[in-house]
């Protein structure tokens, strides 16, 4: 049995639930690394929001900006990983993976999975 909301799934696997929800957006902020970090929260958010704190594991999206020259690129999308992987490991979850995409804007987000 599965009950979903717009935000977030949930998977009766006997005799636990899988909970997984899936967010990205675009840039609020002028710092990569910071974008990072925000990008994995707001991933989060909505587990948190129905009381899951224990997320095992975050898959990560990323958007790498065509507009952007290489070197723009690679400091940027560095540090973005890096703002999104040290908040995960603060949050007491594993990046796990996920998908890199080549896009006109920066983008960045997840799919967050718990298991209670």
């Amino acid at each position: 049995v599965g009950i979903e909301t717009p935000d977030v799934s949930a998977i009766r696997v006997h005799p636990h639930t899988l909970v997984s929800t899936l967010d990205f957006f675009y840039p609020l902020v002028e710092s990569p690394y910071m974008f990072g970090r925000i990008a994995l929260c707001n991933t989060l958010s909505d587990l948190y929001a129905m009381g899951i704190s224990n997320i095992q594991e975050v898959l990560m999206i990323l958007g790498v900006s065509t507009d952007m020259n290489p070197q723009q690129q690679d400091v940027a999308t560095t540090l973005m990983i890096q703002g999104f992987s040290e908040a995960a490991e603060q949050a007491g979850a594993q990046v796990g993976g996920g998908q890199t995409v080549y896009n006109p804007w920066p983008m960045m987000g997840g799919c967050a999975i718990s298991v209670v």
